[in-house]
């Protein structure tokens, strides 16, 4: 019998990194249903097959990074996103944001806000207007035991709005500060005067809490660069209560609200760390991170786009060489 076609490199960090992410994505099987789970299994067999089409050839391994890139990008998905869309934004982010480039190690750009970036501009309703009520916790065992599970008696086919489309469209009243941390988003809010459901928000990006139980992994087992966890994270409460208390703009979200809401949370722990696309120098790793944290909440607040994150990172990797290059010049200088 001939050995299974597609092997792996062995890559310690990658598998460090997809041990931090299980309990997100537990969590989202919990929160929206095995619906979940099968997303992510779709991302995975599509980055693993498009990476294994390119490496095949030349006796090459496919990168247990495809994992992580596939994880990571089914995570920043809504749960209601349809199965052909999940390939098609994998196969994009491999081929365009990792392969073109030379493979791994090689990409300029994280290939996770690659493919996320093409399926939010090429299937912008899928990606902004369906969404679904996170599972209640006091309704346990949740989407444990359904495909699809929704919040109370909330019918299948009702859609929400996440905490973020809901703030930039003006809703009166949110989620507390406890329930986007620990991810129990749930029943209805005041919009306009009148009662609209708020929804969950991405598979991964749910619960706080589970973020930062992967993300705290990473540092300890030292996988993450701490510099960028603490630049990104102290740049983005430093500069979103600046915003908050001086302008008094009602575009602009309360900075706890702001930092467990959306991706800030997913991206601070697990995309703006990618070793690959990101600054590698010590005072490097603080600008790019920092500059990451200011656009983030620049785009989020002042575009049309509720969530910043992800044109924010890929702007950053545009820069990540540039700013290693000049920190080393400012060394020399000295």
């Amino acid at each position: 019998m001939k050995p299974f076609p597609i092997q792996f490199q062995k890559q310690t960090p990658m598998r460090q990194v997809l041990t931090a992410l299980l309990p997100a994505c537990i969590g989202s099987v919990y929160f929206f249903g095995w619906v979940s789970a099968a997303i992510v299994l779709v991302s995975v067999t599509a980055c693993i097959t498009t990476e294994w089409l390119f490496v095949r050839k030349t006796g090459g391994r496919v990168s247990e990074a495809a994992l992580v890139t596939a994880v990571l990008y089914a995570l920043t998905l809504p749960p209601t996103l349809p199965f052909p869309m999940v390939v098609l934004g994998a196969v994009f982010g491999i081929v365009f944001g990792k392969m073109a480039f030379g493979g791994f190690g090689a990409n300029i750009f994280n290939p996770a806000m690659v493919a996320r970036a093409f399926v939010y501009i090429t299937f912008p309703v899928h990606m902004t207007n369906r969404w679904l009520p996170a599972a209640d916790f006091s309704a346990f065992p949740g989407g444990f035991t359904a495909w699809r599970s929704v919040s109370g008696s909330f019918p299948d086919s009702v859609t929400a709005a996440t905490v973020s489309h809901a703030f930039k469209a003006g809703a009166q009243i949110l989620p507390s500060w406890q329930q986007l941390f620990l991810g129990n988003i749930h029943g209805t809010f005041r919009f306009m005067g009148e009662n609209t459901v708020i929804g969950g928000g991405s598979l991964g990006e749910t619960s706080a809490l589970l973020l930062l139980a992967g993300g705290v992994f990473l540092l300890i087992s030292k996988t993450s660069k701490w510099r960028l966890v603490a630049g990104f994270f102290s740049t983005y409460l430093v500069f979103q209560t600046l915003l908050y208390v001086w302008t008094h703009d009602s575009r602009i979200m309360d900075p706890v609200t702001a930092l467990l809401s959306g991706g800030a949370m997913l991206g601070g722990f697990f995309m703006v760390t990618d070793p690959v696309s990101g600054a590698r120098t010590k005072a490097g790793q603080w600008i790019y991170s920092g500059l990451i944290a200011v656009l983030s909440i620049l785009i989020r607040s002042f575009s049309l786009f509720p969530g910043g994150l992800m044109f924010a990172v890929l702007l950053g990797n545009m820069f990540a060489s540039l700013i290693d290059v000049a920190v080393k010049g400012a060394g020399r200088s000295r």
